[in-house]
């Protein structure tokens, strides 16, 4: 489905029927992420699952417009979900966490649950209390910012998922799997902008806490276990998964350990 807005068009699906879940994917991902999950809840939720800006048919952001952020994404919705008069899920993954937990913030009147898998939330870092976590991850910032500079992509694609996932990950994709990375992780640009230039905190979310799931994978990155390790800290009351196996993509990698999970907890079920 295509919506148009002004310049702007948002590629999305919407099936099912029931109570809403909005799903939001990783960077140099799609909607298609979710393709097991849609078809999982369908016949109970109704679903949205959205590319977010430069994905898919969705339009790219477009430079001449001022820095990119958070907000700018969950725009994209807010023609399918301002009228929508029940509760709503926001379930979002690394970017896509990011995202959704400002779907929550800004319509934490409306929010149901609150669904997040190792959001990339850089922004939860103190400099001061957090100060090896920031440095990493300020370093990370900067190595995009170079990539984009000097338009060395197939560079940083080998730092970026060595960064989320371990290294020799680059190396074991075929061809055509790095060439159709590379035609998306450009994108990272602008959502860096979006995340460094956040000013949400965790505090913002205490008084909602209890409807925050949040799940990792045990051997993630150290920067999703730092997160993590500041989530519990911060905000004690939010129900929290940590997988025995996988990694940041377990999402996608690990759907069928995954998803039950997703599927229990939106049903109120014991996990």
């Amino acid at each position: 489905m295509l919506l148009k807005q002004g310049n702007i068009t948002l590629e999305y699906e919407r099936v099912g029927s029931g109570p809403l879940v909005v799903l939001f994917h990783s960077t140099a991902s799609s909607l298609k992420q979710w393709n097991s999950l849609i078809n999982l809840l369908k016949n109970e939720f109704e679903i949205i699952a959205l590319n977010l800006f430069g994905y898919g048919l969705t339009s790219k952001w477009n430079e001449s417009n001022s820095p990119q952020n958070l907000l700018d994404h969950l725009k994209l919705i807010e023609p399918l979900i301002t009228n929508y008069n029940g509760k709503i899920t926001f379930i979002g993954h690394s970017f896509g966490g990011s995202v959704a937990m400002r779907a929550g913030f800004e319509y934490q009147n409306k929010l149901d649950k609150l669904i997040l898998f190792e959001p990339n939330a850089f922004f939860i870092f103190d400099k001061k209390i957090h100060s090896y976590a920031y440095n990493i991850a300020n370093s990370f910032g900067n190595k995009i910012i170079d990539a984009k500079i000097n338009s060395s992509w197939r560079k940083f694609s080998k730092i970026f998922l060595e960064f989320w996932i371990g290294k020799g990950t680059w190396e074991k994709m075929n061809s055509e799997q790095q060439e159709k990375f590379l035609q998306v992780i450009p994108n990272i640009y602008y959502e860096a902008q979006s995340i460094f230039n956040e000013k949400m905190r965790l505090n913002d979310f205490i008084n909602f806490q209890k409807k925050i799931y949040f799940m990792n994978a045990k051997n993630t990155n150290f920067i999703s276990k730092e997160i993590k390790k500041i989530f519990i800290s911060k905000l004690p009351n939010i129900m929290h998964t940590e997988l025995g196996e996988g990694d940041h993509m377990a999402p996608i990698k690990l759907s069928e350990v995954i998803n039950p999970l997703i599927y229990k907890h939106l049903k109120n079920l014991t996990i």
